[in-house]
């Protein structure tokens, strides 16, 4: 927490009322005079499980018992989402922190979350940007950070730590549920990989951090492509290179631009049609059913429908 200088900051944890979030508050109240935090928690409740206001709650106790301000925000979840339940109940967290409004949130995700993350996210086929798995800390909504203290925490030293300080906390009868993705990763998958390879979790840790890196990299070189000043993409220089490079410009642009990363099997396209000598007459232009992408004056401009 000093490392990233919230000494003296309003600090929110991200409360669930489950283990893992129990423990992220018990060891920051432990830390709050030290450090002379303003320390606050949220819980949202989702309205998914007949258990949610038993679970509200008991955060609302705990918070009592610590002398900590909870706010609680009651979110409503699309279970029709094409991102799945998980993906709107992931979004409406976020909104959630938002509107709260607390310049840092503490999410107390660790080491078993990471490799569930990066291992679901490279059955996927996903780009470096998802293999990069969860960051320490991410710059979010209204100038918000979220940060995740106990990334290299494996579940169970933080279960040890629960159980030694006799922490109480509430069991989510969802997290049994295989159905979701995440569950079968961490019920069914995880233990027949930690049998074979034990130290599994620190190397899917080190595979996201090289992805990082590389991702790191893969933008700075898009941004010297399109000679980006943070408004303007020059579009002319790309025309003569490969179209992996064309892409790699195409996809962190259209990131800047604050739209859904497209899937990389519609870039190609795309960057075919943008990245080209101009056809005389013709409009240059690309993109799906949200937004459009023009090419003019050898800029690009994105136009959403």
């Amino acid at each position: 927490m000093r490392r990233h200088n919230l000494e003296n900051k309003r600090v929110s944890i991200a409360l669930s009322g489950g283990m893992d979030s129990i423990v992220l508050l018990d060891a920051v109240v432990q830390l709050k005079a030290a450090l002379r935090i303003d320390l606050g928690a949220i819980h949202v409740h989702h309205g998914l499980s007949p258990n949610a206001d038993t679970w509200a709650s008991f955060c609302a106790d705990v918070c009592s018992v610590h002398n900590v301000a909870l706010t609680t925000v009651r979110v409503h979840i699309d279970q029709k989402s094409p991102y799945g339940i998980e993906g709107a109940a992931r979004a409406a967290r976020y909104a959630a922190f938002a509107a709260v409004g607390p310049p840092y949130v503490l999410l107390a995700q660790h080491a078993d979350d990471q490799a569930e993350t990066v291992l679901h996210q490279l059955l996927r086929g996903t780009g470096l940007k998802g293999l990069a798995g969860m960051g320490e800390v991410r710059a979010v909504a209204n100038n918000q950070a979220v940060l995740r203290p106990l990334l290299r925490v494996s579940r169970a030293d933080i279960e040890a730590t629960a159980r030694a300080r006799n922490l109480r906390w509430i069991e989510d009868e969802s997290n049994d549920d295989t159905a979701y993705t995440r569950n079968f990763l961490r019920h069914d998958i995880a233990p027949r990989l930690e049998a074979r390879f034990p130290h599994y979790r620190a190397s899917l840790a080190r595979a996201a951090r090289h992805a990082s890196d590389a991702d790191e990299m893969l933008e700075a070189l898009a941004k010297l492509d399109l000679a980006w000043d943070g408004t303007n993409a020059i579009a002319n220089s790309l025309d003569t290179m490969s179209l992996p490079r064309q892409v790699n410009a195409l996809y962190h642009w259209l990131i800047w631009q604050s739209v859904p990363a497209p899937s990389h099997a519609q870039l190609p396209e795309w960057a075919t049609q943008l990245f080209r000598a101009p056809p005389i007459g013709k409009p240059q232009l690309a993109g799906g059913h949200d937004f459009v992408i023009h090419r003019t004056n050898n800029r690009l401009v994105l136009q959403t429908k």
